[in-house]
């Protein structure tokens, strides 16, 4: 691939690896999933724009830290299929990334949760 593609054929590359990841990667399937939960909640909850936009934030950005991890995942055992405490510093590090980013996104929907059920839904 030249580095300055059409806009076009790098938006197939992206949706190659879309497709590779919900066909690869079972973290990234169950992010998916939780993405469908969070627009129902949401649509049920009757949310604000600024609640959607907040909810959309954090479920593209929990996609694309579970994408990036992936991405070092398969970088990191192509360079060291063998055990080595660096490659595996870096593997932990990623996987921290989406468990810090899907925390989040689970306590931003706990409080919209609250709020709902507090002013009686």
């Amino acid at each position: 691939m030249k580095k300055n593609s059409a806009l076009w054929r790098r938006a197939l590359f992206a949706g190659r690896g879309l497709w590779i990841a919900a066909r690869e990667e079972a973290s990234f399937r169950t992010e998916l999933l939780a993405v469908v939960g969070g627009v129902i909640l949401l649509y049920w909850t009757g949310a604000s724009l600024l609640w959607w936009g907040v909810g959309i934030l954090l479920m593209g950005a929990v996609l694309a830290a579970e994408l990036l991890n992936s991405a070092v995942e398969s970088l990191a055992d192509l360079v060291s299929p063998e055990y080595h405490p660096l490659v595996a510093r870096a593997k932990d590090c990623g996987a921290a990334a989406v468990l810090v980013l899907s925390f989040t996104a689970v306590l931003i929907a706990a409080l919209l949760l609250w709020r709902y059920l507090r002013s009686g839904g």
